[in-house]
């Protein structure tokens, strides 16, 4: 029984005993107190009745939802071997490919013509001094035909060339450093330099610049001089002509 209920009836009863209410009217709203307290009670065990129990986890979906991740895990492990394997089986084709173009066995003529290019391209990776080392040894072969011995020389001549022009001329206007700072030395007011044009002439072990400049006098006026300049193939500056 509910306290309010409880003490309804202690009330109705404190009333009846005063004389307040008479025995027959405590009698009727005490049953309709306790009529209250059963209907109350009936209705939360209908509605604890009707609620529907909670439903249970579907363990299937869990096991389903587990299983798909494994496989897709998997898909992507034999994706990411197959990638690694096709790149280091292409390497290992290549590099055999490459181990038989660069033998003695017999090609045919693309075969041939592959194995140019293979030694052709290993050549030109090699720095400049042992391109040409390999070049001059060439030489040394006494079979050489004229026109092969020429061949060999001019292609040594421009490997030589090349190199000396990225470590002796400037970028900016074309002369050699060397050469200026040796022309400013010699001259009355080194400040007054000005540059103006220098070729090149490469010879078989020598090259020799011709610089034109603009300078002052020893009388403070402007003048053209030209000056020879002898470089070995190192760039080291070997000898000075005064042209003026």
């Amino acid at each position: 029984m509910a306290e309010k209920e409880l003490s309804d009836i202690e009330k109705l009863s404190e009333l009846r005993d005063k004389g307040i209410i008479t025995s027959e009217e405590f009698d009727v709203k005490k049953k309709q107190i306790l009529d209250s307290i059963n209907f109350s009670n009936n209705q939360n065990t209908v509605l604890s009745s009707t609620q529907t129990p909670p439903k249970k986890t579907n363990g299937c979906l869990i096991v389903i939802a587990v299983l798909g991740g494994i496989f897709i895990l998997f898909v992507v492990m034999v994706f990411v071997v197959m990638i690694f394997s096709s790149k280091d089986d292409k390497k290992i084709a290549e590099n055999g490919n490459e181990v038989f173009l660069s033998s003695n066995k017999p090609k045919n003529q693309q075969q041939k013509i592959d194995s140019a290019k293979l030694a052709n391209k290993k050549f030109n990776d090699l720095p400049d001094s042992e391109k040409i080392s390999i070049l001059n040894k060439e030489l040394e072969q006494k079979n050489l035909t004229k026109v092969q011995r020429e061949e060999i020389e001019v292609e040594i001549k421009g490997i030589k060339q090349l190199a000396f022009a990225k470590t002796n001329i400037s970028a900016w206007d074309g002369s050699n450093p060397k050469l200026e700072r040796a022309i400013k030395k010699s001259m009355n007011d080194p400040d007054s330099y000005e540059h103006v044009q220098t070729t090149f002439s490469y010879k078989k072990d020598k090259v020799i610049a011709t610089m034109i400049y603009r300078g002052n006098n020893a009388f403070g006026a402007k003048v053209l001089g030209k000056i020879l300049g002898t470089f070995d193939y190192d760039g080291n500056l070997i000898n000075i002509e005064n042209e003026n």
